[in-house]
C-alpha cells in the first residue's frame, strides 16, 4: 500500500497553485466571465541602509577613575579635620591635621642652629681671607651648616607627614574618625574617589576576542538609573585570559559628570561587534517559502502599480529589520502590509507608508 504524506505536500501544492494562478499575465486578471479582482490595499517601505552590528551583552562593574583610602603615615593624635562628608576636594587640599608640636619645636631649633653656623662661617671666611684663621676651621663650619640644613629638611618632612592632604581632585566619602582620635598607619580616615569619569570592568569571551579592540564603543545600563544609556569606549584589554572562564578583562571609560554611576554598581554592557551598514527591509515584508526568502516589490505604472514576487538573499537580523545581501537595490519599494492573498502580478493600491515595528515590551523599563 502506498501512503501519501499530505502535510508535507500541502506547502508545495499551495506554492504551485500561487504560481499557476498568476498565468502569463500575473494574478491581476480574472477568468473569462468573472469580474476582475479589485486592487489589493497595501503599505510599502523603501529599502534603505542600516547598521547590522552583532550585539554582545556582558555584565560589568563600575570603578572610580582614581580611588584611595586616606590614612596617616605615622602614629599621632588628630588635631583637626577640614572636610565634610561627600565634599568635593582638590589635589593638595588639607583634609586632616595631626598633632605636631614636637616637630615644630625641632624645626625651630634646627633653623636656629643653621643661623648660628652661617654667621660663624661668614666670620671665619673673613679671617681666612686675612690669613688669621685656618682653612680647616672654615671647612668644619661649612659642614656643620650643611648638617643643620639637613636637620631642617628632616623636620619639614615630619611636619608634612602630619598634614594629610588630598592626593588628587575628587569626592571624599564618610568620615571614619573624629578630632582627638589616635591614628596609626593603616587607619582609614576617609576615602576619596575621582568620579567625573568612571571605569567599567567586564569580561569578553575568548570566542569574540578577535572582534574587540581598544577604542570600541560600549553602552552601559544599570537598574539604579533606568531608561538611560551611558556611552563610553574601551580603554584597555588585559594581557591574559582567565583559564577558568576563558575570557579577558576589558576596561572602558565612561563620562559621569552628574555622578549617576557609583563605584561598585552592577551594569549591563553592550558592545557592537563587526559593525557594517547594509541594505535592510522590514522583517514583516518577508515571504518565506521553504528555505527560500521572497518579497513583493512595487512595479509598473505609478498610476496602476502591480506586485512582483522576487527572491532575495538575507543575512543578519535585528528587531524589526532584516539585512539584504542579494536581490534588491537601495530605494526599491517593498510591500509590508496587505500580503495575505497577494499574488505575483496582482494589481495593488498604495495605502500609505510602513510605520515601523512595534516597540518590544519590557515590563521592568515600564516601571516608574
Amino acid at each position: 500500500m502506498v501512503r501519501i504524506n499530505f502535510s508535507a505536500s500541502v506547502p508545495l501544492l499551495s506554492f504551485a497553485l500561487v504560481l499557476s494562478s498568476c498565468g502569463p499575465h500575473g494574478g491581476g486578471g480574472a477568468a473569462p466571465g468573472k469580474p476582475a479582482r479589485p486592487p489589493a490595499l497595501v503599505k510599502t517601505a523603501a529599502v534603505g541602509r542600516e547598521d547590522f552590528a552583532l550585539p554582545l551583552r556582558v555584565i560589568g562593574t563600575v570603578n572610580a577613575d582614581e580611588s584611595s583610602d586616606i590614612s596617616s603615615n605615622v602614629t599621632e593624635t588628630v588635631a583637626a579635620l577640614f572636610f565634610e562628608d561627600g565634599q568635593r576636594v582638590e589635589k593638595g587640599q588639607l583634609l586632616a591635621q595631626l598633632s605636631n608640636a614636637e616637630e615644630e619645636a625641632f624645626l625651630a631649633s634646627a633653623k636656629s642652629v643653621l643661623a648660628e653656623e652661617e654667621r660663624e662661617t661668614a666670620r671665619l671666611a673673613g679671617l681666612v681671607a686675612e690669613g688669621a684663621a685656618a682653612e680647616a676651621r672654615l671647612a668644619e663650619r661649612r659642614t656643620l651648616a650643611d648638617i643643620a640644613r639637613q636637620k631642617i629638611r628632616e623636620a619639614e618632612a615630619k611636619l608634612a607627614d602630619r598634614r594629610i592632604v588630598a592626593p588628587f581632585d575628587g569626592w571624599v566619602g564618610l568620615r571614619r574618625i573624629s578630632a582627638g582620635a589616635l591614628v596609626s598607619p593603616g587607619t582609614v580616615i576617609t576615602t576619596i574617589d575621582k568620579l567625573d569619569v568612571v571605569k567599567i570592568d567586564f569580561g569578553i569571551p575568548e570566542t569574540v576576542l578577535g572582534s574587540v579592540a581598544a577604542g570600541a564603543e560600549i553602552i552601559a545600563t544599570t537598574e539604579s538609573v533606568k531608561q538611560r544609556d551611558f556611552k563610553g569606549r574601551i580603554k584597555h584589554l588585559d594581557t591574559r585570559l582567565d583559564p577558568v572562564t576563558r575570557s579577558i578583562q576589558a576596561r572602558a571609560e565612561v563620562a559621569n559628570p552628574d555622578l549617576a554611576l557609583r563605584p561598585g554598581m552592577l551594569t549591563m554592557v553592550e558592545l557592537r561587534l563587526e559593525p557594517r551598514r547594509s541594505l535592510a527591509l522590514p522583517e514583516r515584508a518577508l515571504v518565506p517559502m521553504g528555505a527560500r526568502k521572497y518579497v513583493f516589490v512595487v512595479e509598473g505604472d505609478p498610476a496602476a502599480p502591480v506586485a512582483k514576487l522576487i527572491e532575495i538573499q538575507t543575512g543578519r537580523r535585528k528587531p524589526g529589520s532584516v539585512e539584504v545581501l542579494e536581490g534588491l537595490e537601495e530605494g526599491t519599494r517593498v510591500i509590508t502590509d496587505g500580503l495575505v492573498g497577494l499574488l505575483d502580478g496582482a494589481a495593488i493600491r498604495l495605502a500609505g507608508e510602513y510605520e515601523g515595528p512595534v516597540a518590544p515590551l519590557n515590563p521592568e523599563r515600564a516601571k516608574p
